[in-house]
């Protein structure tokens, strides 16, 4: 989560690969893990990325939703192409520029986002959602689906 006393951070596109690290590093720092944040959010957006098969083309989608309800509120999308090549770690400079269109496109401004790809949970500790969150000036958590770094183990039979 961004810290209040921020504003929120303009995402400038970087030149190149060692750009892109240096702008994780950078903005690490701003990463508010600890702020009140929403205790009762009333709206909820889930955000992903859909790309087509060649990779040349996505579709970044937004849905919000009525967090006591799960009624969709407002949905979005944004047709493009990656704004930067694929490098294991630097999800978030692929995908932020069409996420962002797509958040522009809502009606209502959701209180919390949801992102299908790594926080903290990140070789340099600032993965999409953090960037995100910090962009945004939105409380964010993100739910990433494959381990970038180290192993893990399933939870046991329940």
């Amino acid at each position: 989560m961004p810290s209040p006393q921020d504003s929120p951070v303009p995402y400038v596109p970087p030149a190149d690969v060692a750009e892109a690290r240096r702008v994780q590093e950078e903005l690490r720092s701003r990463v508010d893990l600890v702020g009140p944040g929403p205790a009762a959010p009333a709206t909820v957006a889930g955000l992903d990325v859909a790309y087509g098969q060649d990779g040349d083309l996505l579709a970044a989608a937004v849905t919000v939703l009525d967090a006591a309800t799960l009624d969709v509120v407002d949905e979005a999308v944004c047709v493009g192409r990656p704004a930067f090549p694929y490098v294991p770690g630097l999800f978030a400079f692929r995908e932020m520029p069409a996420l962002l269109a797509a958040l522009d496109r809502l009606t209502t401004r959701p209180e919390l986002l949801v992102c299908d790809g790594h926080g903290l949970a990140h070789p340099r500790r600032f993965g999409l959602a953090c960037h995100l969150g910090l962009v945004t000036g939105l409380p964010t958590i993100g739910v990433g689906k494959t381990p970038l770094v180290g192993t893990w183990t399933g939870p046991g039979p329940g």
